[in-house]
């Protein structure tokens, strides 16, 4: 209306294009002359119009004279000479979304923020295309009941997902510690890093951050095609097939799975699309990643990691894994052929070629190298044969095997022997596998193989006894037979619908009778001396081949060790029985040995010092022990208590009830304070070695609201099987141990001694 009105119109030269203004990516590689090969390679795509119009982008261009090397290089005469579809792939490889300066080409995108410095990669317009795959040339997949049918089939690979160009510039080297500038050269030998320049793969680039009215240019000196995966480089033609077998072996948790129905537009047919996919995961035992995946779930948090960071795959040659399991190895010794290894054993086995990060493999970490476990791992350059920086990491080839932590240490024969699977299946409920894993420690483990579990005491109950009769293949549930007083049941009832609460009762089971398998130290089984379990009940090693528990010394039937395997932090015993935790608690125990302790009975009975056990008319708790910990008990034999009585101490148990009630209950509590002067916060066998201060389960004061425990001190002498018991604070000695010692009851070592503790 304003136009119309007063006649305005705009000046057509205040809104002109400027003249300066650099032309759309194609007018400007037009423009610079040097780039003519590379449009009439355009010219033959769909990708012309797009980089001539607008949008946004980035373009990895080679110059005439890089494209000139590649036709002489490849026996092409001109353009028209390279096939279409390779053609097509060399276009989409050098196009990625979106304009990126060298500053900008480096920032993570990944929502949390920018950072300079984080990336070396970007998606570029290249994806595979589909291909067949004959699963008769697939041997080793992993077969389910949701694989398909032996056949041919359509796959996408990478899951068809975009591939991405990598490049290297300062910011990003000096960004990640443990890469270094001279690492490059590792990586693609014979060429070598500049400060200050960069690098896409192993071209140079000639010229950065040429602006285009729709994005940047960046010119190589060499034409970049699409790289293969880590999966696929195992079968590069370059290497003769000496990467196959450990292809065969991550093949074992590849399976194939319908994806999706797509037209085929040449056919007008809905075809069935397949992906190869990988079972992973560390903590399953499976693949730690996806070496056929072009972008991984994110190994760091809050990291795009595909573009942030690269995996490292080592890869031994089939000679090398040959020869690991015929010499002297762990795995050779339970072992013929790796096709014979159980998921889990291949899964650990192969982690330690598996690398969070590629630089993990460069020579700057040499010495430091820690697999995707955060294991150490022996690698050396001096082993590398081949090196090649694929399109989802680095693969490095390799001519030996490296030793592996699971297999070294004393886990080892639980993860590699089948006869151990329960066991093993119980050290890893109960979450210590990792700490069996540590060489700064000693453990000594005392085998309990499946068919062994057998007619073992119940942890939890004085009355039953547990046998494994049966269990489905991958543990998932396992049965068992209870029986107590004649009677057998079986728990789960139905082992293929076992309940939550029967799992967890054969699981609870199971894992405290393993605990009693498990010393943290080396047992020496000549030594005639007591050891503490993992479940803090002791046994008792002898005669050089002999362990007992209190249930096999009970029994008079000793577990014997038939074999012993050395391990890096510790022994392994193979044993003839599961060795018994005790079978009574300290009621039984004592009134089993009447003629020594009958009157400290009376003591503990008069003050109320026990407590029945449902449905037990044979055994009794101790009232103020809390048997989640273990203790000492220091039990006067008769005289000793016939002595305290006539010196005042107690009355004579036997009259407490008889007695006024005031009285009646002064006596109760003396009786109850002078039992509880005998019961030691501390387990404390003849061993030699357990000595110091220890406090008792009686106090007289508070303080702050803090009980002041009475405490003595203890020399503890193995050549006597002998225990001195001094005053804490004159070093007086107020008595010994007699002749009954190391008496084993559930969480209390009891010792005769022959005066009382006042």
């Amino acid at each position: 209306m304003i136009i119309s009105t007063f006649g305005c119109k705009p000046d057509p030269l205040e809104y002109a294009r400027p003249s300066d203004l650099a032309g759309t990516i194609y007018t400007q590689l037009e423009s610079m002359g040097n780039f003519n090969y590379y449009l009439q390679c355009l010219d033959k795509t769909e990708y012309k119009t797009p980089l001539v119009k607008g949008g946004s982008w980035t373009i990895f261009a080679p110059t005439d004279e890089a494209f000139e090397k590649f036709l002489q290089e490849e026996g092409y005469a001109s353009v028209d000479d390279i096939p279409s579809d390779r053609l097509l792939d060399i276009v989409q490889y050098t196009i990625v979304t979106s304009g990126w300066n060298t500053t900008t080409l480096t920032y993570s995108a990944d929502g949390a923020g920018f950072y300079a410095g984080s990336n070396f990669r970007r998606h570029t317009q290249y994806t595979d295309t589909l291909e067949t795959m004959n699963t008769e040339d697939y041997k080793h997949l992993y077969v389910d009941q949701f694989s398909p049918p032996p056949g041919v089939y359509t796959v996408e690979p990478s899951y068809g997902k975009r591939k991405a160009i990598t490049y290297f510039l300062d910011a990003y080297i000096n960004a990640k510690a443990g890469f270094e500038m001279s690492d490059y050269s590792f990586i693609f030998p014979g060429e070598t890093y500049t400060p200050g320049g960069m690098k896409v793969f192993e071209a140079n680039v000639s010229q950065t951050n040429i602006v285009a009215e729709n994005g940047m240019i960046y010119a190589l000196d060499k034409v970049i095609e699409p790289r293969i995966n880590q999966y696929k480089n195992l079968t590069s033609e370059e290497y003769g097939g000496k990467y196959t077998r450990f292809k065969e072996l991550i093949e074992r948790f590849g399976f194939l799975r319908l994806n999706r129905n797509q037209l085929n537009e040449a056919t007008g047919v809905m075809e069935p699309i397949y992906r190869l996919n990988f079972l992973t995961g560390i903590t399953s035992n499976n693949l730690p990643f996806n070496p056929y995946d072009e972008s991984y779930p994110k190994l760091k948090a809050n990291i795009n990691y595909d573009l942030s960071f690269g995996t490292g795959l080592a890869v031994p040659t089939n000679d090398a894994l040959e020869e690991y399991l015929e010499g002297d190895s762990i795995l050779g010794q339970f072992y013929d052929s790796y096709d014979d290894m159980p998921l889990d054993v291949l899964g650990k086995f192969l982690s330690s070629f598996f690398f969070t990060d590629f630089w993990s493999l460069c020579p700057s970490n040499q010495g430091s190298t820690l697999n995707v476990g955060l294991q150490p791992v022996d690698y050396s350059i001096d082993d590398v044969l081949d090196v090649k920086m694929c399109s989802n990491g680095l693969f490095v080839g390799i001519d030996r095997v490296y030793t592996n932590a699971n297999f070294s240490t004393i886990l080892g024969p639980l993860l590699l022997d089948p006869e151990y699977t329960i066991m093993l299946k119980a050290v890893q409920e109960l979450q210590i596998d990792v700490a069996l894993q540590s060489r700064g420690s000693t453990f000594s483990i005392f085998g309990i193989k499946n068919d062994q579990f057998v007619d073992i005491a119940d942890p939890s109950s004085i009355t039953k006894t547990i046998s494994v009769v049966d269990y489905l293949p991958d543990l998932s549930a396992i049965q068992l037979a209870v029986t107590e007083n004649g009677v057998t049941t079986y728990v789960p009832a139905n082992l293929s619908a076992a309940t939550t609460a029967e799992k967890s009762y054969v699981t609870t089971t199971l894992k405290d009778i393993v605990l009693n398998q498990i010393v943290e130290k080396n047992v020496d089984a000549s030594s005639n001396n007591y050891y503490q379990t993992k479940s803090g009940e002791f046994i008792y090693a002898y005669d050089n081949n002999k362990i007992s528990g209190g249930g096999n010394i009970q029994l008079n039937d000793p577990a014997i060790i038939l074999s012993a395997r050395d391990t890096d932090n510790g022994k392994f015993y193979e044993m003839s029985r599961p060795i018994e935790r005790p079978l009574n608690f300290t009621y039984a125990a004592l009134v089993n040995n009447s003629s020594t302790f009958s009157r400290f009975v009376e003591v503990m009975e008069a003050a109320a010092g026990f407590v029945a056990i449902p449905n037990n008319s044979n055994d009794k708790l101790v009232s103020f022990l809390n048997l989640s910990r273990t203790f000492t008990l220091l039990a006067p034999n008769n005289n000793a208590v016939n002595k305290a009585i006539s010196d005042g101490v107690i009355v004579e148990p036997t009259t407490v009830n008889s007695l006024p009630a005031l009285e009646q209950a002064i006596a109760k509590q003396n009786l109850l304070n002078f039992a509880k002067r005998h019961f030691i916060q501390q387990a404390i066998p003849t061993d030699g070695i357990t000595s110091g201060s220890y406090q008792s389960m009686y106090y007289g004061r508070v303080i702050d609201f803090v009980p002041v425990y009475d405490e003595y001190l203890f020399e503890n002498n193995h050549a006597t099987s002998n225990l001195t018991i001094k005053n804490q604070a004159t070093g007086a000695v107020i008595t010994e141990t007699g002749a009954v010692t190391n008496l084993l009851s559930k969480r209390v070592v009891i010792h005769e001694i022959e005066n009382y503790l006042n």
